[in-house]
């Protein structure tokens, strides 16, 4: 399936005018404190690389082709490596990253969970997970019209699942929440996860330089 998700210019001109709005804010306040060993997954055409601060080490990756060649010249200014990955297929070693982030990308992965098995399989022992996503708001109108707007939009964006339900499927299979935060009615989250078997609890997660 063929959209926009996978025509690298019209996608970077519609992403354009979020930059000054709140997600613009919101992605800069969430990515901007992290330091260490960075993978961000869905890179695009690398228009969030320049939300890491001096004291991140990020490596980006993205499934298609035509946005990794677009976001090179972003990542070189940032001196960052990206490279063409499949989200559900991580050529990382296990406990390689520090924090996996991930910016509206989840929509659009086919098979979230393998995805979720793979980034909790690469984060250290006491890795985390930040996600700037949009999601159902769980209202019942507004989700409703989520439903029925999801199989048009999927095609025309070329995969992007509107009507998601990212946060409940990071529950289901095990991360536990250290900030959950909603905006826009509900439609756009911050989230920060302890993957699967992490034992440290959200108070020491925050001590040991967690956003929360």
């Amino acid at each position: 399936m063929r959209g926009v998700i996978q025509r690298p210019i019209v996608y970077d001109c519609l992403m354009r005018p979020l930059e000054g709005s709140a997600y613009g804010r919101h992605r800069k306040q969430l990515f901007g404190s992290l330091t260490g060993d960075i993978l961000e997954v869905g890179v695009g055409t690398g228009r969030n690389l320049g939300s890491y601060g001096p004291q991140a080490n990020v490596t980006a990756c993205d499934i298609e082709p035509q946005l990794v060649a677009m976001a090179w010249s972003r990542a070189a200014q940032q001196r960052m490596p990206v490279l063409v990955a499949d989200a559900q297929r991580l050529p990382f070693g296990t406990g390689h990253f520090r924090y996996v982030t991930a910016a509206l990308v989840f929509c659009s992965i086919p098979y979230p969970t393998r995805a979720l098995r793979e980034i909790a399989r690469v984060l250290q022992a006491d890795g985390r997970l930040i996600l700037l996503e949009h999601t159902i708001t769980d209202h019942r109108v507004s989700d409703a019209l989520l439903d029925l707007l999801a199989p048009s939009w999927k095609t025309f964006t070329g995969g992007c699942v509107i009507n998601r339900d990212t946060t409940a499927l990071l529950t289901s299979l095990g991360w536990r929440l250290v900030r959950h935060e909603r905006y826009a009615g509900g439609l756009v989250r911050l989230i920060e996860a302890l993957p699967p078997g992490n034992t440290v609890y959200p108070d020491e997660a925050a001590q040991a330089g967690g956003l929360s």
